[in-house]
Order: structure tokens, then C-alpha cells, then sequence
């Protein structure tokens, strides 16, 4: 029976061998059930978490000792290629060469020296030693995205401080796209006496480096990362990559520059440039080198008298060889004073490939999936443009991204799950994603061990994604674009690109992000454009899966993200399906096409009905399989089982079913997929969580029935469910719940270096990073549904082209502060609540934001009650009607809000 069934998931998936080897290796086990599970103890468990006082803390996270030893901190502009940094402050993974296998580059680092009272002191700044350079005794870190502050520890005088980040400013693109790594150094005299101080900063160049080959096998990704890391192609300066590389010191306006490169060719795949950069050089004594010798004279050097020995320029190094160069500042800190030194490594590699042509990955997507070269290289012609735009920009470039950060973290949910949810956007900075000449945005699953981890822009994997869209709305249509502009004479939108086959919850996906598209953009125009593919796409759905449009799916087999098919109606393809139907018929209603959209009307009321009716079990919506067996869950309670209605929700489409039905629904994923001790569970061939930790699972089965043929993929702990559920919660004002399930994640990915995973195709065989969760591979995609939890959070409500915005906070609704984003700008929202009085502020940060009207939860509004609205405090007219029995819509004359500019409204009840 296995093989038999084998045989079936293969055909239907069309695939490549590696799939087919996942898939292998994920066959169900027809033994696992939940009997063995203690109810009564889980139960206790769950109450000891719900009920742990952190949940509600707004305490910032410090990594120390043990919580430092899985950081990966990808730092890097979105789809530009990034560095690594580790719980050591190492930059320990250098993928900047269009490469993603896990590189160091030697003498790399930024060592101190401080002398006070005639006793002198060198410290390379990391936990590790660089030859003679000692190591700092210990250090402790804190994040606030995208920075990682490294707070250090030792018998120094100076109180140092280092971040590391890279400009992050949503709806900028060009700002959020630099390659480049800044450093700010904060330094302090601690003692009443003055300090003398240098600052070093060391920098190896590199170019050449993409040239070092991918050795992918198919022992799976811990392999892969391992085999890749011991081979070390780089020795102090020498590298069989290397040679013809020369160094120049140089000051570009107010920086001082150690720039890099190579005589290779400039129209070759492997030409670069790099370049090390002091900001404000002038405020400093500053000294540079372009090439220092060996590490030992380096520090005999620097450790005699805080000097370095100057030379500005190198010779084309020999074949097999590179130079290492450095800067130095040296100054003296009075004592109590405080200086900050703002630094930046920038890159540019701009003809590299990055996509599927690194291995097999093309045959994935039927075609090629290269990439052209780098987004970056449109922006700036060369190191010399993109060095001169760092130096004249960088403190707005700080400053604006210091905006985000500050508005982000100033909203009042608990630090913890500000930092949760924020944390994930680092996969946004990761290899996960490029961005090339030609603008096309390439979308990796998650990274792998030497190479990416499934190609394609696999929209079954991408659709649950949302921050990225949200904060980027240009970055959201650019890769909505591709996927319909690739779509097949008869409706197929390619699963995986450029020509891959079909996948049904993938196609949904792309509808229903075409509608989210819509709401973040400022008019019709967009939607206009890619009506006639949203249409097409929508309309093979239902001609090849609801032929009758009676709203109920065929027995077809149907490809999903499981890697495998379902057949009928599982609920959560049907949830999809009607969630994609709800969205397309108002986006018909947009463009004027009413036939359609009454068409399209007609279907998603016939299937409400009847998934209502015969999805539901009284507890909870399963699936109704077809005649022959595929991958199918039938009785079980999956957690996606209303992915439709996680969607519906963020889109303003309402319930799908009766309220009541989802309300439980979401009660039952909670109370059987939510494992609150994973001891006795069996998570099958994969493991995303150790045995004593909580998650939630993918299916489960309450009557003992799972069927034979289920996905291999049931038992496993998924991130992403952790968000989808916990958005609906939150939704249902069930706030501990929420917040119970969430925090689970934020544990396992704690700092902590965790070992015992199994699975080839899972993680690397560790995990424990709190900036990117893992599934298949590191930085992977679909933890970027966390945004769901923000909006559900605020009750976000938004469309762009109606200039509408709106809020119904469920977290603390009396007192409540957070962040939000909107086509053009993003700001902060806020309401005061008591029993007399309503206040609510809509203050925008950063960009613009068109208005004309304005929902808010007004639950005691009355007659009698008076409604005040100022735009800047300038009191402005407005007319209100009660569109819910708790809403109440504003309209004002249509106004742009820019800058700090803020609405204010209030409402005085009667007393």
C-alpha cells in the first residue's frame, strides 16, 4: 500500500528527485495516534504557560552566555546578499559574492586599544580571539530590528557598545536595498581620568571569492552546511580565488575609504568591489592602510602606540593572494565623555547569478531561474556612486530607519512579541531573497546548507507571507506582477517559475494577494492593469475544480504545500477557494466588470452554504475526500483548515461561515493541534521543536483516525500555525491564548544552540535563531505570515484606492498603541478609552497618507454622544453613520496626511 501510494504522490506532484526523496522520507506511520497522550497533563501544562506572568512583560530580551550561541543575524539590504553575525560579534557568514554557502573571510574584524594610567590594553571586539588580538571576556546582546547591539564585558576603563544593522525603511525600497553593513560604535569613559583610545578596523578583500564552487549533495542540508563550512578557502591572506586584487586609500567627502578590488574584468561574473568606510574622518585622528603585512606586525603595531603604519596604496596582489588593509581612529575621551563612531562596509557585485543555476534547482520551475546581476548595480553605477550617496546620506539613512524602529517599538504589546514578530523580518535581509537588474525579485523557500532551499517563488509557500507586502507594497506588487505575468494560456499560474505546473492553494494565494495588492496602492491603476490575469486565474480554478460552480470541488487531486495532493474538499482548500472567489468578485466590483463579479457572487454563496453544512463536524471543519486516496486528512483538525478565513480577515472580507463555527473551529485547533509538552508526540521525519518545548502541529486526529495515506508532514511543528492561529485568536479577544501559543516560538528560538533535530530536508540539525525560523531550511518564507498577528492585533483594516483606514484594537482596547502601514507611509495609532471618553490618534511617521474616511470601534456611541475630529488641531467637518452595531464610519473632505501630521478624534458620552 505505501509503495502504491508513493507512486501516486510522485505522479501528481511532478517533481524532481530531491522532492521525491522528501516526500519518501515523509511517508505517515500508520501507528501514530494521540491515545498515548495524557490529556490531564497536557492540559497542566498548558495552564502553567497561559498563565505565566511574562506573557504580558515589556522586558527586552538579553542574550548572554549560552543564549548567544545561535544567533545568525543576517545583516545586508533586502535581495542584496548579507553577512552574518553571531552571538561572538563575529561576522562570521560572508554571502555577499551572490553566493549562499556559509563563508568566513580572515582578518575581518575591529580591535581596541586603550591605555589609562600608562597600562595599556588590545582587544579584538568578539568573544574570539584574532591571533594576537585577545578576546573580550564576555558580552551581552539586545535587538531591536534590523539592530543587534553588542554590549561587551570586560577589565577595560571604556564602556563599549557595537551595532550592526542595514537602513530598513518601509516603502522605500532604495533606502532598504544598500549593500552595505553600518557599524556604530558607542564608546564611554567610565573613570575620572581621561582615556587615550584607537579604534581598529580591519578588512580582508575578498573579490574573487564568488568564484568558489557549490558542493551540493542529496544528504541534505546538515550535510550540505557542515561538508561546506570545513572547507575553509581562505588562509590568513590567501585563497586559490584570489589574485590580481589591489587596495587604494582614498577620502571621499567627509569618509575616509579603504576601497577594494580586482583586475577582473568589469563585464565578468565574478567582478567587485568592496570598500571599508570612517564617516565624518574629520573628527578624528584617522589613519589608513591599504595593506598592514602579517597579523602579528598588525598588532605589535597597534599595541606599541595605537598606530598603524600608513601606506595608501597596494600593487595587483600575486595568484592565490589578497591584501588586508585597515583603519584606525585614535583619540582621547575625557573622562565621563562619550564618542560615537559610525562606520559601513559596503559591497558591489553586480554581475552574479543567484538563482537556480547554482545546481539543479532550474529544472524545478521547467526553465531558467538565474537572476541578472543585482537590483543595486541600477541604483548605482559603481562602488564610487554608492560610497559618495553612503557618505553624504548616511544620517538621514540612520535616522530614518532609527524612525522605524522607535514607532515599531513604541507601540504597548509586550516587548517580547514585538521582538517575536519583528525578528522574523530578518529573512527579508537573508539569501532567501534577491532582487536583480532586471527587477525581477527571486524568492527562495528558505536557504539551504551550501545553496537555496527550493526555487521557484513557490506560491504555495510565499502566499502565507505578509510582512513583506505590508511594509513594502512596491516590493509586494513586483513579485505579484511576476507571477501573473507568467500565467498560461489556459489560467495556470506556474507554482514554481518560470513554467512550473499548477498548485490549487497556491493559485488561491496569488488571487487573494492580488486583492491585498490592490488595498496598498493609493488608486485603481495597478488592479486595472492585472484584472485580465487575476480573472483568467480565477476562472481555471473553478472551470478545472468547480466545473459546475456549485461551489463544491471535484474529486480531483489537487497539488499543495504538503508536497503532495488532496482530493474533494479538504477545508482548507475550500476555505481558500471561497476566501479567492469573495476577494475576486470585489475586485470586479472595482473595475466595473458586475457580470463577473455576480457570477463569482453566486458561486461563493453556494459554497458558504455548503461548506458550512458539510465541513463541519460540530466541533471543528475536516475534509471530504474524493473516490481515490491521495494525501488526505479526512477526519482530522488541520490547522489550516481556515487559511481561508486568516486571509479573509486581513482583506476585510468578513466571515466566511457562521461566526459562531470559526469561533470554535479556531477553539479546536488550540485545544488538539497545540502541544504544550512535545514529549510523547511523534513529529514524524522532521523535527522543528526538542521533545520538552511546545508548538503547534500540523493535523492531528481526535478519534485515533488518521488515515494511512496522510501527509508525512502531519506530526511536524510549524512556526507559521503559531501565527495564523494566533492572529484568529487574538481576533476572538482570546488575548492569553494568543499570546500562549506565540510565546512558545519565541522560546524555541531563543539564542540557544539546540542539537537534536532529525530530518535531511529540515533544518541543519540545529536551530535556536531567533531572527529567521526554520522549515525547510534556515530564513524560511512563510514565517513572514507573522504580520497577521500584528493586524489582528489592531484590527487593522485599510484600502488604499477608497482612502479608507480603520481600527478595532483587541489588545488592550482601552489603552492602546501601535504601529501601522499603509500604501505610501506608516505611523502610529493610539486609543484612550474610559467610560465618558474615546480618543484616537492617528499619527503618521514616515511618508504620506490619503484620507477620506475613518472606522473605529465606538461600542458605547449614542445620540447624545458628541464627536470631535481634528486634523493637526485644526478642527475639520465630518459626517458619522453606524455601519456596525459597534463601528462607526467617519467621512471627512479627502485630506494628505505627510509627516507628523496627525487626526485626532474624540467622543464624549453622555454622563
Amino acid at each position: 500500500m505505501a509503495k502504491t501510494v508513493m507512486i501516486i504522490v510522485l505522479f501528481l506532484m511532478s517533481m524532481s528527485d530531491l522532492i521525491g526523496q522528501v516526500a519518501h522520507t515523509l511517508e505517515s506511520n500508520e501507528t501514530v495516534t494521540s491515545s498515548n497522550e495524557d490529556r490531564e497533563k497536557l492540559l497542566e501544562k498548558y495552564h502553567e504557560l497561559s498563565s505565566n506572568p511574562v506573557l504580558f512583560t515589556h522586558e527586552q530580551r538579553v542574550y548572554k552566555e549560552d543564549y548567544l550561541e545561535g544567533i545568525q543575524f543576517p545583516v545586508g539590504g533586502i535581495g542584496t546578499g548579507c553577512i552574518q553575525f553571531n552571538g561572538k560579534a563575529q561576522s562570521k557568514y560572508w554571502q555577499i559574492f551572490n553566493n549562499m554557502t556559509h563563508e568566513f573571510i580572515p582578518n575581518s574584524f575591529f580591535a581596541i586599544r586603550e591605555t589609562s594610567e600608562e597600562k595599556v590594553k588590545v582587544r579584538a571586539l568578539q568573544t574570539e580571539s584574532v591571533g594576537d588580538f585577545k578576546a573580550m571576556e564576555a558580552l551581552e546582546a539586545t535587538t531591536k530590528f534590523p539592530f543587534l547591539e553588542y554590549h561587551f564585558k570586560d577589565d577595560l576603563k571604556t564602556d563599549i557598545t557595537m551595532e550592526v544593522f542595514n537602513p530598513f525603511v518601509p516603502t522605500d525600497l532604495k533606502q532598504s536595498g544598500i549593500p552595505a553593513v553600518f557599524y556604530r560604535f558607542v564608546l564611554k569613559n567610565t573613570t575620572k581620568d581621561p582615556l587615550e583610545l584607537s579604534l581598529l578596523a580591519s578588512q580582508q578583500n575578498a573579490v574573487g571569492y564568488s568564484k568558489v564552487p557549490i558542493e551540493h549533495t542529496e544528504n541534505g542540508f546538515a550535510f550540505n552546511f557542515k561538508n561546506a563550512i570545513d572547507k575553509r578557502y581562505a588562509v590568513d591572506n590567501t585563497s586559490q580565488f584570489y589574485g590580481g586584487n589591489f587596495n587604494t586609500v582614498s577620502v571621499q567627502g567627509k569618509a575616509k575609504m579603504l576601497y577594494m578590488s580586482s583586475s577582473i574584468p568589469q563585464e565578468d561574473q565574478h567582478y567587485g568591489e568592496m570598500a571599508l568606510l570612517l564617516f565624518d574622518e574629520d573628527s578624528y585622528v584617522s589613519e589608513a592602510t591599504s595593506s598592514w603585512g602579517n597579523l602579528e606586525q598588525l598588532y605589535r603595531s597597534f599595541a606599541k602606540d595605537g598606530h598603524i603604519k600608513q601606506r595608501k596604496k597596494t600593487d595587483s596582489s600575486k595568484k592565490g593572494a589578497t591584501y588586508s588593509g585597515a583603519l584606525n581612529m585614535v583619540f582621547t575621551l575625557k573622562p565621563g565623555e562619550t564618542k560615537v563612531v559610525h562606520m559601513a562596509l559596503a559591497w558591489y557585485f553586480p554581475n552574479g547569478k543567484n538563482g537556480g543555476f547554482m545546481d539543479k534547482w532550474d529544472t524545478w520551475g521547467n526553465g531558467d531561474w538565474e537572476g541578472n546581476g543585482n537590483k543595486y548595480a541600477i541604483y548605482w553605477d559603481n562602488m564610487a556612486t554608492l560610497t559618495n550617496y553612503l557618505q553624504e546620506n548616511y544620517g538621514t539613512l540612520i535616522q530614518n530607519t532609527e524612525n522605524f524602529t522607535n514607532t515599531l517599538f513604541s507601540s504597548n504589546l509586550p516587548q517580547w512579541l514585538i521582538e517575536r514578530l519583528s525578528n522574523q523580518l530578518a529573512i527579508m535581509k537573508s539569501r532567501t531573497l534577491f532582487h536583480d537588474k532586471d527587477d525581477y525579485v527571486g524568492l527562495w523557500e528558505g536557504t539551504g546548507g551550501c545553496d537555496g532551499s527550493c526555487a521557484g517563488n513557490c506560491n504555495h509557500v510565499w502566499h502565507y507571507a505578509q510582512a513583506h507586502a505590508r511594509l513594502f507594497p512596491e516590493l509586494g506588487k513586483k513579485i505579484r506582477n511576476q507571477a501573473f505575468d507568467l500565467i498560461k494560456p489556459n489560467g495556470q499560474i506556474p507554482y514554481r517559475q518560470p513554467a512550473g505546473s499548477f498548485a490549487f492553494d497556491g493559485q488561491c494565494g496569488d488571487i487573494l494577494g492580488a486583492y491585498r495588492e490592490h488595498l496598498l496602492s493609493e488608486d485603481n491603476t495597478w488592479l486595472l492593469q492585472y484584472y485580465p490575469a487575476i480573472k483568467k486565474a480565477m476562472n481555471y480554478v473553478i472551470e478545472e475544480h468547480d466545473n459546475d460552480m456549485d461551489g463544491w470541488l471535484s474529486d480531483k487531486a489537487k497539488h499543495t504545500t504538503y508536497d503532495a495532493s488532496m482530493t474533494g474538499n479538504p477545508s482548507f482548500l475550500s476555505s481558500l477557494y471561497l476566501a479567492a472567489l469573495m476577494a475576486s468578485k470585489e475586485m470586479a466590483l472595482v473595475v466595473k466588470d458586475q457580470a463577473q463579479a455576480d457570477e463569482w457572487k453566486l458561486i461563493a454563496e453556494k459554497s458558504a452554504e455548503k461548506q458550512s453544512d458539510s465541513l463541519w463536524n460540530g466541533e471543528y471543519f475536516y475534509q471530504r475526500k474524493g473516490e481515490k486516496n491521495a494525501t488526505d486528512y479526512e477526519n482530522g483538525c488541520h490547522a489550516d483548515q481556515l487559511l481561508g478565513q486568516w486571509w479573509a480577515d486581513q482583506l476585510g472580507l468578513g466571515n466566511l461561515y457562521p461566526d459562531y463555527k470559526v469561533k470554535v473551529a479556531n477553539e479546536a485547533i488550540l485545544k488538539y493541534n497545540f502541544k504544550s509538552d512535545l514529549s510523547v508526540h511523534d513529529q514524524g521525519h522532521r523535527t522543528f521543536a526538542l521533545p520538552q518545548e511546545a508548538g503547534m502541529v500540523v493535523t492531528t486526529w481526535p478519534n485515533d483516525d488518521r488515515p494511512k495515506y496522510a501527509s508525512g508532514y502531519s506530526g511536524e511543528v510549524w512556526s507559521t500555525f503559531e501565527y495564523t492561529i494566533g492572529a484568529q485568536l487574538f481576533k476572538y479577544n482570546k488575548i492569553q491564548d494568543a499570546l500562549t501559543i506565540l510565546r512558545t516560538g519565541f522560546e524555541r528560538y531563543d539564542g540557544k544552540y539546540r542539537t537534536g533535530y532529525i530530518g535531511k530536508w529540515g533544518n541543519f540539525g540545529f536551530s535556536g535563531n531567533p531572527f529567521g525560523d526554520d522549515e525547510c531550511g534556515q530564513f524560511y518564507g512563510r514565517a513572514l505570515s507573522q504580520w497577521s498577528v500584528w493586524l489582528a492585533a489592531q484590527g487593522f483594516e485599510y484600502n488604499g484606492p477608497e482612502q479608507t483606514i480603520g481600527f478595532d484594537p483587541k489588545w488592550k482596547p482601552d489603552d492602546h498603541r501601535s504601529f501601522f502601514s499603509t500604501a505610501k507611509g506608516w505611523g502610529i495609532f493610539t486609543q484612550q478609552r474610559n467610560k465618558n471618553q474615546q480618543i484616537n490618534t492617528i499619527t503618521l511617521k514616515h511618508g504620506s497618507l490619503k484620507l477620506k474616511q475613518i472606522v473605529l470601534d465606538m461600542p458605547v456611541v449614542s445620540k447624545s454622544s458628541k464627536i470631535q475630529v481634528k486634523h493637526n488641531g485644526e478642527k475639520i467637518t465630518f459626517s458619522s453613520k453606524r455601519n456596525s452595531q459597534t463601528k462607526t464610519l467617519l467621512e471627512i473632505d479627502e485630506i494628505t496626511m505627510g509627516k507628523n501630521s496627525m487626526m485626532e478624534i474624540t467622543i464624549d458620552h453622555e454622563k
